[in-house]
């Protein structure tokens, strides 16, 4: 994605927009701390909107007044989600959404079974837990990742898809899906590895908490070192994540919300950090936006 335009809020872009409609220009028009940011798919649109709006501004290009948008409904709704935007974003969402209704968000300890770090069996009101060799063993390698897809509970699972598709999809938008998912498995490999090596070889543990906490990071990171890498996240975002971590070491809200995946989300903040200054190393030269 290429950043064409950066503008007050209060400007109206409505004309612009239906113009770049209408001539077939793929855009899309975001609202980052109160400025508006118009992105198209390449700099050479982006430069060919910035034309547009400079003539349109000098006067030399008269635009025709947008016409009113119809009500909302619901096909509208469906439409206007950006599906191909954030293709990868999507996908992890829905493989968390298809593991939730599998595993009935947690209750179905069988289905939980083929997602968790290793495999583990119950007997006589005991749990067996398989070793992490064995699973290696066994060639069982993707439950390294799939721990990130349960959820405990639908405030579990919403929590963590809206987060998941706000720095994700931000991610996805800059650097593309391939790079996104690349991120998706590095933090999440390394965020389970730190929750099974502190929890004494339990697995009943998942969530994207630990990836969300990993996406953090490579954001706060890379926005900070390398200036062409802009998220636009309000630094609150930022704040409240970093309280809910040490919350979570205080175990304050225990009763309430049972235990939470701590060392997931500190080995993915961690993970991410250090992901986020190496890329910040590697691509900054390469990034226009």
């Amino acid at each position: 994605m290429y950043r064409a335009l950066e503008l007050p809020a209060d400007k109206d872009l409505s004309a612009l927009s239906y113009f770049l409609y209408r001539q077939g220009v793929p855009h899309r028009i975001t609202e980052e701390s109160g400025k508006q940011v118009l992105w198209t798919q390449n700099e050479q649109q982006g430069e060919a909107v910035e034309k547009f709006y400079e003539d349109w501004q000098s006067g030399e290009l008269e635009l025709a007044v947008a016409p009113p948008r119809k009500g909302p409904e619901v096909g509208n709704f469906f439409k206007s989600i950006p599906w191909k935007s954030f293709p990868f974003t999507f996908l992890i969402l829905a493989v968390c959404l298809v593991v939730a209704v599998l595993t009935h968000l947690g209750e179905n300890i069988q289905a939980i079974s083929s997602f968790t770090f290793v495999d583990f069996k119950i007997s006589n009101g005991y749990i067996y837990y398989a070793s992490l060799a064995h699973t290696l063993e066994t060639h069982e390698y993707w439950r390294l990742i799939t721990p990130i897809f349960i959820h405990f509970g639908i405030l579990h699972l919403v929590f963590n898809a809206l987060m998941f598709y706000v720095l994700g999809g931000r991610i996805e938008m800059h650097q593309g899906g391939i790079h996104l998912l690349g991120l998706v498995l590095l933090t999440g490999v390394l965020s389970n590895f730190a929750q099974y090596a502190m929890s004494d070889g339990s697995v009943l543990f998942g969530g994207l908490s630990g990836v969300v906490y990993g996406l953090m990071g490579y954001s706060m990171v890379r926005e900070r070192l390398d200036k062409s890498f802009y998220m636009g996240l309000p630094p609150a975002i930022y704040g409240f994540m970093i309280l809910w971590l040490v919350i979570g070491y205080t175990d304050i809200l225990g009763p309430v919300l049972g235990q939470m995946a701590n060392a997931a989300h500190l080995g993915g903040l961690v993970s991410g950090i250090v992901l986020g200054g190496l890329a910040a190393v590697m691509f900054k030269s390469r990034i226009k936006v």
